[in-house]
């Protein structure tokens, strides 16, 4: 099976991509979900409803995941989705290869 391209730790290694994504979460979460096929605008609102925000976070690391033939289990993207959603963000848009820096 596969691995993710940069460690979930590895939230720093973009410092563009980490402001956005801190300031912004919603933003991110949005490109991100737009990159599995949901639709941008729908998932990056939704992102900002308490306790729904967790569950989309879930659906779409697991389909990260799948897509990218990693086996992660669902209590790893649970947790990544409930604990530290923005570093799971980062590492979920390395591994899509999503641009979240908005452009002029």
């Amino acid at each position: 099976m596969g691995e993710w391209k940069s460690p979930l730790w590895g939230c720093f290694d973009d410092v563009g991509a980490c402001l956005v994504t801190c300031i912004a979460p919603c933003w991110t979460f949005g490109k991100l979900s737009e990159s599995v096929g949901e639709d941008c605008l729908i998932y990056g609102l939704c992102s900002m409803v308490p306790l729904i925000h967790i569950y989309l976070r879930y659906v779409i690391r697991q389909k990260v995941a799948s897509k990218a033939g990693i086996s992660e289990s669902e209590v790893v993207s649970l947790l990544v989705a409930l604990l530290i959603p923005c570093c799971g963000d980062l590492q979920e848009r390395t591994q899509m290869g999503v641009d979240v820096m908005p452009r002029t």
